[in-house]
């Protein structure tokens, strides 16, 4: 029979709609996200897990982990999540998998997105040796979760919700399989002289007692041919979960929910499992919101909302209400950018000035998610991709308090360095005869004299091409402003001369792309620290959207424009629509962001950094895409002994490993089995370079 699997998860609506945040000249933001990164809907089968059942979104990259969960609906990143208990969250809006707003989006409160988990055994443990689990071995499931973040605010009437599952299955008729029989032998084995119309034949033997056809011609043993007789009733498996609700949240802004959560940014709830009926082999457990978009009297603003993240998510034994520690050290927050200012400048204007382009310090969030103090040791290293520059900066041990007691490690408070504020160790390289460069960096943090070892990396590449980027790539909210004509710049300064090309800009879609409108491109003088004199102006504009995940649009200018001082670039709205430009609220630079609605230029009151990147340069190109590849490099068994395998399709590349001193004690063509006999207990960290260039690094232990 054929088989099939069919959980019944009713998929509704989301809602998309305006942030509401009106400043004095009236500026407009909305809630934003290009729903690209979302894979296309499709059906993943994730494996069985024993507990524990354990996923952080650290190691994950735009979709869950496949091995975990059962749907892609949510994204994971670190943009949204504002000060997570570690790097990433899981982020739920209401955007489809193309980025647009659902179209049946209204005002009300719709299901949106869903968090499934994989089945998960309920019923016993593998290990230290197989048994029955009961509500005695008091099962606990926790999790993080926080409204809003960088994105836009919950209302009251949505919701973060929990529901735990569990499936029945039952045979679900599919169709009846037949045998083509001769005429011959249905005469032969019924022993009759004619069969008329409306006779009943009965199947044949070794077929299915009870079934039957009717013969609609008059028939004999003399007449050709053959009859089709139903043989056999063909059924399918299927799996109806039926789902309980456990707990919910109503929706509230940011800064109310910290107030009645300790000042803290994320709220750890623990939930007890003691009901038997969810002791048994396909317990599942899921996340969904409830979200609603503003009213159609404004089209142009029902856009991305409603935004919830979860982080840490832990289901395990043996746990108690107070249970709310992990041995963990780790990276929270973004990747610190080495420039002084801008996320990404041309690297033809920072061999000019590379000491001004340059940051002193980074500025790092770190956590000891355990219970109890741990010193810790901090290094980075820098390596320039396809270029001979590599350094590393090591930093002396520190104590580390409990992240629940003391938050984040801090920087020194009279200055001076530590892992939270390390100083850039060098200038990157100046290398005269390329156009672009690209540098891999890598942060560790590590207690080795924890048993076992505690450890957490962070890797990702700065790149200098012929753009500059105040933003880091994720639009967590929308622009624009409320009255034709209006306009909005964003300051730029060069250290030498140079040609605008064109710029790149990055817009989000509302429902049904109502902020598809005309408007026009403008550069603009400085005119003592505000948008002076215009100098360029391209008319008749509209939104293009990329559907690829983190594309922006590129407006090639008909002219280029010289320029040789600081200048502004930006939009003039044709009408009053709003047009929803990107808004990187996660990285504040409004003090370089301009708006005119009355005729005058004032400093813009949105936080964060428009998505407004001007090309420069004799040509066009875009460089490399510097955000982590979403290739997967799992490693196994880990801990290791003798062997260490690695699943990936990387052939052609380059594997290294290094101790926890960034001594490398490897070096090799990529392949599936390393020997590792040879290393002493304790952490490493491997780095696949594949054939295209993409770095990918991993941890893994040897435990001999």
């Amino acid at each position: 029979m054929n088989m099939k699997t069919n959980f019944k998860a009713i998929a509704l609506v989301l809602a998309l709609g305006l942030v509401g945040s009106q400043a004095t000249a009236q500026e407009i933001l909305t809630p934003f996200r290009t729903g690209t990164e979302k894979a296309a809907a499709r059906s993943r089968v994730a494996p069985t897990h024993f507990l524990p059942f354990f996923d952080d979104f650290s190691r994950a990259n735009l979709y869950p982990d496949s091995t975990k969960w059962t749907d892609n609906n949510v994204m994971v990143n670190d943009g949204f999540p504002l000060c997570p208990p570690n790097r990433n969250g899981a982020t739920f809006d209401v955007l489809d998998a193309n980025g647009r707003v659902y179209s049946y989006a209204i005002s009300n409160a719709f299901v949106a997105e869903y968090l499934t988990s994989a089945r998960i055994r309920l019923d016993s443990i593998m290990e230290p040796e197989p048994r029955a689990l009961t509500p005695a071995d008091s099962v606990y499931l926790s999790f993080y979760y926080q409204p809003q973040g960088n994105g836009n605010a919950p209302e009251e009437q949505d919701s973060l919700v929990l529901e735990f599952g569990m499936t029945t299955e039952r045979q679900e008729f599919l169709f009846l399989d037949y045998q083509n029989v001769s005429i011959a032998d249905i005469f032969f084995e019924m022993q009759v002289d004619t069969l008329f119309p409306g006779d009943t034949v009965w199947s044949m033997v070794g077929c299915q007692p009870g079934l039957f056809a009717i013969v609609t011609d008059t028939l004999t043993p003399t007449t050709q041919g053959e009859m089709a007789i139903p043989c056999d009733s063909v059924f399918t498996t299927v799996a109806d979960t039926t789902w309980y609700h456990i707990w919910s949240v109503p929706g509230q802004p940011l800064d109310s929910f910290m107030l009645h959560n300790g000042g803290h940014y994320f709220e750890q709830v623990m939930i007890p499992i003691r009901d038997t009926k969810y002791f048994r082999d396909d317990f599942y457990f899921r996340f969904y919101n409830y979200a609603s978009i503003v009213n159609s009297s404004l089209p142009a603003n029902r856009s991305n909302e409603d935004n919830w993240s979860i982080d840490f998510v832990y289901l395990n034994i043996n746990r108690t209400i107070d249970d709310t520690d992990y041995p963990m050290l780790t990276f929270s927050g973004q990747r610190p950018s080495f420039f002084n200012r801008y996320q990404s400048i041309p690297y033809r204007q920072y061999r000019v000035n590379p000491n001004s382009a340059m940051r002193e310090s980074l500025e790092l969030d770190i956590a000891n998610l355990d219970g109890i103090d741990h010193e810790a040791t901090y290094y980075y290293k820098v390596q320039q991709i396809g270029g001979s520059q590599r350094y590393e900066r090591h930093l002396d041990p520190v104590n580390i308090h409990p992240y629940r007691e003391s938050g984040f490690l801090a920087c020194p408070e009279y200055g001076g360095e530590s892992p939270a504020c390390p100083f850039v160790g060098e200038l990157f390289a100046l290398d005269m005869w390329h156009d672009s460069v690209s540098f891999q960096i890598s942060h560790y943090v590590y207690d080795s004299t924890s048993n076992p070892p505690l450890a957490d990396s962070m890797a990702y590449r700065i790149g200098m091409y012929n753009y500059y980027a105040y933003d880091d790539g994720i639009p967590e909210l929308g622009y624009g402003v409320s009255n034709a004509g209006g306009k909005f710049a964003v300051r730029f300064d060069i250290s030498d001369y140079d040609t605008i090309q064109g710029v790149q800009l990055l817009f989000n879609h509302t429902l049904n792309d109502a902020n598809d409108k005309y408007f026009d491109i403008v550069v603009w003088k400085d005119e003592n620290g505000k948008p002076g004199e215009e100098i360029y102006h391209l008319s008749g504009q509209r939104p293009q959207w990329q559907e690829q995940a983190y594309r922006f649009s590129y407006y090639r200018f008909d002219k280029a424009v010289t320029t040789a001082n600081a200048f502004y670039i930006g939009i003039e709205q044709s009408n009053s629509s709003l047009i929803n430009i990107g808004l990187d609220a996660s990285i504040d630079n409004s003090r370089f962001n301009f708006v005119n609605t009355n005729g005058s230029w004032q400093p813009s009151n949105a936080r964060g950094s428009l998505m407004i990147r001007p090309v420069v340069g004799a040509n066009y190109y875009i460089g490399l895409d510097e955000h982590e590849s979403d290739t997967k490099l799992r490693l196994y068994p880990n801990p290791a002994n003798t062997t260490l395998h690695m699943e990936g399709d990387f052939a052609g590349g380059q594997t290294s490993i290094f101790d926890l001193m960034g001594r490398k004690v490897y070096e090799g063509e990529y392949q599936q089995e390393i020997s590792v006999s040879h290393l002493s207990n304790g952490l490493y960290f491997i780095q696949v370079i594949t054939a295209e260039g993409q770095v990918i690094n991993q941890k893994f232990i040897i435990e001999k």
